[in-house]
This record gives structure tokens, sequence and C-alpha cells, in this order.
């Protein structure tokens, strides 16, 4: 149990060093999801092996009821997802980056189902087992994206920015959308509660133009703040950017010639789902600052989520791409020496 008690403060302390360090690592998640896994082992451990009574056999008979009921629970949870998947349908329109909560429901609610019938199905196992091996390991991974995820929304910026930037995100033709327009009040809410105790931050209007838009994701938010009486010469365009990434390299360039080499402050506006991947790029831009999130439609948060969990894991594709590959080469490498020990 030493053991244990030791790899359980040894993850926790390397979670709240890490957090200290940088708040926008994906590590943060995976240090602290591992290390709340083994708390509640060894306290469940614990208290079967050192309680009196019949307190110990009820602790093991719920450990027990929860084993068996987390194919229910994986049911249930699939088919909320398809339920959503639906919802969000209905909703935005039927499009391939809207499938994704949809799609992720379905093959929840499947693998119980696999599972279940995986001892009938003959040759086909290593190909399940592979799939159940991929799902404990992706399905960890999105559990310490999400800690990380919640973890930086839950930071909260200091007022006395310099500049805030606010990032564009796709217009409907001219017009600023409800998701857009989340963005841009939230960055006015923190501009007003700024302006009366210290000089307001000046806006970062970012976004290029996209092939169905008719002017660029920077003008309309300009506009938009424009309309709701924000100064023009409060605001900043930079209206060349095309992902997040250059949002974030283009409006540091804006910033840095707006200070001509002297030190700076700044903060940056988008939506909660995309927080924490903009907060990654922010670090790769060189940009010392943390974001602000707006609140968004729940019924939109499981599928957005999902897209910024697959984005951020194609950030470091090369690291799944061979935990994958590894967890193939152990399945096929069990399965030779499985026929072998057959014949």
């Amino acid at each position: 149990m030493i053991y244990i008690y030791s790899l359980t403060v040894f993850f926790l302390i390397l979670f709240v060093i890490n957090y200290a360090i940088d708040q926008r690592r994906v590590r943060n998640g995976v240090f602290l999801t591992i290390g709340i896994l083994l708390l509640l082992f060894s306290s469940i451990v614990y208290a079967i092996s050192n309680l009196d009574g019949v307190i110990p056999y009820i602790g093991l008979l719920l450990v027990l009821i929860l084993l068996l009921l987390s194919p229910v629970m994986l049911l249930v949870i699939g088919i909320a997802l398809i339920y959503n998947g639906r919802t969000l349908l209905s909703k935005e329109g039927w499009k391939l980056p809207n499938l994704l909560s949809l799609l992720a429901g379905i093959g929840i609610a499947t693998l119980p189902v696999i599972t279940f019938l995986m001892p009938s199905v003959g040759i086909l196992q290593p190909f399940i087992i592979f799939i159940q091996l991929c799902f404990v390991y992706y399905g960890f991974l999105f559990i310490c994206y999400l800690a990380s995820s919640i973890l930086y929304n839950l930071n909260r910026v200091k007022l006395r920015q310099e500049f805030m930037i606010i990032l564009g995100s796709g217009l409907i033709k001219d017009r600023v959308p409800p998701l857009l327009a989340s963005r841009i009040d939230r960055a006015i809410a923190f501009y007003d509660r700024q302006r009366k105790i210290h000089t307001p931050p000046l806006f970062v209007a970012s976004g290029g133009q996209g092939s169905d838009e008719t002017v660029a994701e920077a003008e309309a938010i300009r506009d938009y703040l424009l309309s709701k009486g924000i100064p023009n010469d409060h605001i900043i365009v930079e209206n060349q950017s095309v992902n997040t990434l250059q949002n974030m390299q283009f409006s540091k360039q804006k910033m840095d010639e707006r200070m001509a080499g002297k030190s700076y402050s700044c903060v940056f506006v988008t939506n909660n789902f995309h927080l924490f991947r903009a907060g990654i790029y922010a670090r790769e831009a060189g940009i010392n600052g943390d974001g602000v999130g707006s609140r968004t439609a729940f019924y939109y948060l499981p599928n957005a989520f999902i897209r910024e969990y697959i984005a951020i894991l194609v950030m470091y594709k090369k690291v799944h791409v061979m935990m994958t590959a590894l967890i193939l080469l152990t399945v096929v490498g069990l399965s030779l020496f499985n026929i072998n020990l057959v014949r």
C-alpha cells in the first residue's frame, strides 16, 4: 500500500507544480486524473482492509456493483450523446463537424454490445480487443483533456490589461452569428469592468475572410463593437489570419508594433470550449497572456468539446499514432502467442 500512497502523492505534487508553472498544458489534466484515480483506489483498498464489521463488505459490494453497471453507464452516455447529436443537427444543420457527438454516441453505445458478444465472434476477438484498448486509451485522454480545459476555464484573469484579442469565428455572409457575438459581448463586459478602475484595454479584432463570407471577420467584429458604443480608436483590426494560431501570431505583431518594443499585458477572448486550445496556441505564438471564455449554449458543448479534443490529438498526432501502433502490436503479439499455446 505504501507504494500506492507514494504514487498518489507523487502525481498530485506533479500536478500542482506543473499547473503553477503553466496552466496551458494537457499534462496538467493527465497528472491530476492519475492522482485522483490512485487516491480513489487507495481509499477503497484502505477502507476494505482496515475497518471491522460489515462496512468493508459494503464497500466491496459497492465497487462490484459499479463495475457491473459500467457497461450500462456507457450505454446511457452513448444514448445521451446520440440525443444531443440529433438536437445539434436540428438546430445547427447537417454539417460534418456537427456529427461528432452523434458518431461518438453511436460508438460508445455499441461498445458494451460488442463486448458482450465477444466470446461468440471467434476470429474477430483480437480486433475487438484492439478497439477496446483504443477506447480505454483515448477515453482516458479525453478525461485528461476535459480536466485541463475545465481548470483553465476556472482561471480568473486580472484587470489592468492593455490589449484584448477577440478571436474570430465564422460569419453568416457579413453578419455576426450568436457564437461570435457571445465572444464580443464577453470582451465588452471585461472592457467595461476595467474602465471603472483603470484605462480600458484596446481591442484587437482578429480574423480573416472565409470563402463564404463577404467581409473579414475582424471587420465584422469592429462594426459590432462600434454598434455597442466602443470608440473606433480603441479598436485594432487584424484581418489576415485564417486559423487560431495565426490569430495569435498576427495579433501579437499588431500589439508589438503599437508598443514599439515595450512590455505589455494582454488577454484573449473566445468561447469557453475553445479557451484551452487557444491558450496552447497563445503560448506557441509567444503571448504571455491568459484567456477569458464566453458562455456557449449547452446543447452545443458536447460536440464542441469533442471537436476541440480531436484538434488537440492532431496537434500531438505523432505520439498518439505511436501509442495506437503499440496497442496494435501488443494485441497481435498476444494473439500469436495464444495460437501457439493452443497448438
